[in-house]
């Protein structure tokens, strides 16, 4: 018996709906991990770092230079970079942001975007302006769930975003450091007069958010090519997250990103490709007219 034109339709507009879902909540844990960073940055430290998306480009080209120049399996590689990239966010703060923290925002706008320059053009001098490919196992296996087709690292995207989310969600409710920087998120002025080494936490919140931003380019540069000014526009969406998820609250930054995510897949699939690239921005002038604090907005903390 033969199958129903009209079924096989939607069956196929079905696949194609999940397809793009797949691919949505791909973008959305990337530019959640990016944004994650960048809400614990503001929340704790008050500080945008406008160089933050070059942290994933940083953590792209080590873990393309572990894993393809080295030969380091997958996961040591990716552990590699996500390392090596910690001890720059580290070395970040302790050179660049413990100077400019104390000074106007108009000085720390002006560092951080320097910075942002700065890394762009040194990695044009050390790479070269030709993407770099990082095909993996995964990424060329493609498995048959029910009809619909996607890629092995996809799926890793997604419960690896899952097991990050969970375990910063452990770290800062449950540990000792973690408290403080939500102390610290509320009340910085009164965490300095009971004791708290308020320099220390903005040391740990920078490692962290670098962490992060090298374990989503870890995760996703199988996926997608790296070249040196892919932080850019990852920045400005990241922090379209931020701002519609509520400012300097992570859980809602993660919750907008994957908004935004699931957007802009629909939209590129459904109505242009070329439009993509915005549609982060009109999710977020959306919120902000109904909601001006963003989805989740908070008077204080992360």
């Amino acid at each position: 018996m033969g199958v129903c034109p009209r079924t096989a339709r939607h069956s196929g507009r079905l696949e194609d709906l999940l397809e793009q879902a797949v691919h949505g909540l791909t973008l959305g844990s990337l530019y959640a991990m990016v944004a994650a960073g960048l809400a614990l940055m503001f929340g704790v430290v008050r500080l945008i770092n406008f160089a933050h998306g070059e942290f994933y480009m940083l953590g792209g080209y080590a873990f393309w230079y572990a894993y393809r120049e080295l030969g380091l399996p997958y996961p040591l590689a990716g552990l590699a970079a996500t390392g090596a990239l910690s001890a720059f966010g580290w070395a970040y703060e302790r050179t660049v942001i413990r100077t400019i923290l104390p000074r106007s925002w108009h000085v720390q706008l002006i560092a951080t975007l320097a910075t942002s320059i700065t890394l762009t053009n040194g990695a044009i001098l050390v790479f070269g302006t030709q993407p770099k490919e990082v095909p993996t196992r995964l990424s060329s296996t493609i498995l048959e769930l029910g009809g619909l087709r996607v890629a092995a690292q996809r799926l890793l995207v997604l419960v690896a975003a899952i097991v990050i989310f969970a375990g910063l969600e452990w770290f800062v409710t449950r540990t000792k450091l973690g408290k403080a920087m939500r102390a610290m998120s509320q009340n910085r002025e009164a965490c300095a007069v009971v004791g708290v080494d308020v320099q220390h936490i903005a040391l740990v919140t920078f490692t962290i958010s670098a962490g992060l931003a090298a374990a989503a380019a870890v995760l996703v540069s199988p996926l997608f090519n790296i070249f040196p000014d892919v932080g850019a526009l990852l920045t400005l969406k990241a922090f379209a997250a931020v701002i519609t998820g509520g400012f300097g609250y992570v859980k809602g930054a993660i919750a907008a990103a994957f908004l935004i995510g699931l957007a802009e897949s629909l939209a590129a699939g459904y109505v242009s490709y070329a439009y993509k690239d915005a549609i982060a921005f009109v999710v977020m002038v959306v919120v902000l007219l109904v909601r001006p604090q963003g989805l989740f907005g908070r008077r204080i903390g992360i």
